[in-house]
């Protein structure tokens, strides 16, 4: 299981020196690992009118986390990316996922990859603090 962290530029600027992080852990151990790393709640919301620091999502595979991002095509009979070069579009070319992991993404995007064995037991299981605007229900 894959996390992906994707920097919206809330409040006009990127938060780290990553566009996506990507965990391999579940969302729920991947915000402690982002937390223990980067000393920073991965769900704050630093501009109201922007919405949240990071776009935040699970997927089955790293290939898949970073299809979007790497040019795959995306399949409507599939109803899935493939990893093939998408001729419409015109932003990105197409990157393997192997060059993508071994590059740190794309010019347009780099990517930190955190792979599961680099993770401690401790840094799973934080209890990661509010922080930034928060909602609450009245």
């Amino acid at each position: 299981m894959w996390t992906q962290f994707w920097d919206m530029h809330s409040g006009g600027s990127q938060k780290l020196d990553w566009k996506l992080i990507l965990i391999e852990a579940p969302e729920r151990e991947a915000i402690s690992v982002f937390y223990s790393r980067f000393d920073r709640n991965p769900r704050r919301v630093t501009c109201t009118c922007c919405g949240p620091d990071y776009f935040i999502s699970e997927y089955p595979t790293l290939a898949e986390a970073t299809a979007y991002h790497r040019g795959c095509r995306w399949s409507k009979e599939a109803n899935c990316y493939v990893e093939e070069n998408d001729p419409d579009n015109t932003y990105r070319g197409f990157t393997p996922i192997f060059d993508y992991v071994d590059g740190g993404g794309t010019d347009h995007e780099k990517a930190r990859f955190i792979f599961a064995p680099d993770i401690s037991d401790d840094e799973r299981h934080l209890d990661v603090p509010d922080e930034g605007y928060i909602w609450k229900e009245s």
